[in-house]
């Protein structure tokens, strides 16, 4: 009967949507609770676990003292100086790049940026590098879209020209024709002996910034620094002379720049015109002037000065080289440029002679220059005007406030515009680089040349004992060098450094000072002074010192005494 009863049942239909459930043994459960069914459903996914957040990041120079790197870090000093150093024999010494560098204090202490993200990455930290020296800006090569006119604002700059050549060639006088002036006969002994700027009309639509570079051997470095900066160089030759050592030397440092040349044949009012034709066939020898204009010119009589100034417009408006001067001058452009001179001024300090290669320099801007950072105080053009702001392609004089602690005038050195925070760490940076190779052990400067200790040495050397021979060593002679320029005390040095009698005890630029007169004394050496002058006071307290003081007008003529001085016993 049961039997029965069951199999009537499972002929009944289910209800719609109702679930048949079994048990784990195949038979009909019983349908669950609405509390058990909970127990039945799939339970929801749990959350994913967050990735721990990275390592904070610190931003930090090429170099940092280690106090500076344990306050970014946010650590002890002693437990940050621990990872770079070791103290022994009251120092700390730090391996690093297969060098040794020993300090004598914590101060001292610098750390290049690999070992201080090394150390950074020690404390759970991540360091990034802030690359703080500035650099010349990837000037526009494109002319200027309307669309994208008010990002940027771009102009052809005015071009710039180096006249070059041997000395008195009359490079001076062609330029004092050109503009109007008389500065060669207030040159001593008529020899230029700075870089001297003028601005010239060459067409109704191009003016043109000439610097007139020093021609004697001993300025090479500014014939050099002038090339670099320039668009063409107008080469001068004089027709009673021809081509002389410095016109090879100018040849040169123009096909180094890769720059343009229009060669012009001077003074030829003195000569005859076999002399000239000559003098084109000596320049036609160079490979670099094979297919430049030459012009014949008399530049005391201003005889065919339009044809050069044809001439040297013609090759400026060249497409390729009017499209190489498009600069940038909206109004974020920072101004950047090259200091071309340094020269101490009566009643204004130190100023610099800027040539502008992009942006707009302004007054109250603040700028880096070598080792000094300051504020423009004032501007004056080529022609002594003073003026609001500079634009690329010109000159300035630039009177500044210094805002840094060093007061040697830079020259030769990139001018950059920047926020003053900016300025003051590019000066630390520069700093410290030089504290950075002065602690160096001195033997591992030689490794790194190249040569370590399992350098094999010259077969030449084999025989020759480690001591040195005492005929061998030269006693020198201590100098203090003085020049009314950088670049004339910049070429001063470099003639000085070549003698291997003499060392230089102290070198500035400016009048002689009273601290010059007490290094003198404790030094017991002479001081030598170009374009400089020996006030009363100070002249007095050398005679009664008796500190030797040797004052000349032209470099050659103090070269000359200090090599007499070499010679003397």
């Amino acid at each position: 009967m049961l039997l029965r009863r069951v199999q009537a049942l499972a002929c009944v239909p289910l209800p719609s949507g109702a679930r048949l459930l079994r048990s784990g043994r195949g038979r009909a459960a019983r349908t669950p609770s609405r509390s058990s069914r909970a127990v039945v459903d799939k339970p929801p996914a749990k959350p994913k676990r967050a990735s721990p957040p990275p390592p904070p990041l610190v931003a930090l120079p090429p170099l940092t003292r280690v106090r500076d790197l344990a306050k970014a870090l946010q650590q002890p000093l002693e437990r940050v100086l621990q990872r770079v150093a070791e103290r022994a024999n009251r120092k700390l010494h730090m391996r690093f790049g297969g060098a040794r560098f020993e300090f004598a204090n914590v101060r001292q202490v610098v750390v290049p940026f690999a070992l201080a993200h090394d150390v950074a990455a020690h404390f759970g930290r991540r360091a990034a590098l802030d690359t703080v020296e500035p650099a010349f800006s990837a000037l526009p090569v494109r002319a200027p879209d309307a669309a994208d006119s008010t990002i940027t604002r771009t102009i052809t700059r005015a071009p710039v020209v180096a006249v070059m050549g041997h000395v008195d060639h009359g490079k001076t006088t062609l330029l004092d024709t050109l503009r109007g002036a008389r500065v060669a006969q207030r040159e001593a002994h008529g020899i230029t002996q700075t870089i001297h700027v003028c601005e010239t009309q060459l067409s109704p639509s191009l003016r043109a910034t000439f610097l007139d570079t020093p021609g004697h051997f001993h300025f090479f470095r500014m014939r050099a620094s002038a090339a670099q900066v320039a668009d063409l160089v107008v080469l001068v030759v004089a027709a009673d002379e021809g081509c002389q050592l410095q016109t090879a030397e100018a040849i040169g440092a123009a096909e180094d720049a890769g720059l343009p040349i229009v060669a012009c044949i001077n003074k030829v009012d003195v000569a005859a015109p076999e002399q000239v034709a000559r003098v084109e066939r000596e320049l036609r020898e160079f490979v670099a002037l094979q297919h430049c204009p030459v012009v014949a010119i008399s530049a005391t009589e201003a005889r065919n000065l339009d044809a050069l100034k044809a001439a040297v417009a013609a090759a400026l408006e060249a497409p390729a080289a009017a499209r190489a001067r498009r600069v940038d001058v909206s109004a974020g452009a920072p101004a950047e440029g090259v200091v071309l001179e340094s020269v101490a001024a009566r009643g204004r300090g130190t100023v610099l002679r800027v040539l502008l290669r992009n942006g707009v320099l302004s007054k109250h801007d603040h700028f880096v220059a070598g080792m000094i950072h300051g504020a423009v105080r004032s501007l004056r053009d080529a022609d002594g005007r003073e003026v609001a702001r500079a634009l690329p392609g010109t000159v300035v004089d630039v009177v500044y406030a210094n805002k840094s602690k060093y007061v040697d005038a830079p020259n030769e050195s990139g001018f950059f515009v920047l926020p003053e925070a900016r300025a003051k760490l590019v000066v630390e940076q520069r700093q410290m680089a030089i504290d950075y190779e002065e602690n160096m052990i001195p033997d591992e400067r030689y490794a790194r040349s190249g040569r370590g200790a399992d350098a094999q040495p010259d077969d030449e050397d084999d025989d020759e004992d480690d001591d040195l021979n005492e005929d061998d060593l030269v006693e020198t002679k201590s100098v203090i060098v003085k020049a009314d320029t950088a670049g004339s005390l910049t070429s001063i040095q470099d003639t000085v450094d070549q003698m291997p009698g003499i060392s230089t005890a102290r070198m500035g630029i400016g009048p002689i000072t009273t601290k010059d007169i007490d290094v003198a004394i404790n030094g017991k050496c002479p001081i030598f002074g170009f374009n400089v002058k020996l006030p009363a006071k100070e002249k007095k307290l050398a005679a009664a010192r008796g500190v030797r003081v040797v004052l000349r007008t032209t470099i050659h003529g103090l070269i000359e005494d200090i090599e007499a001085f070499e010679r003397t016993t």
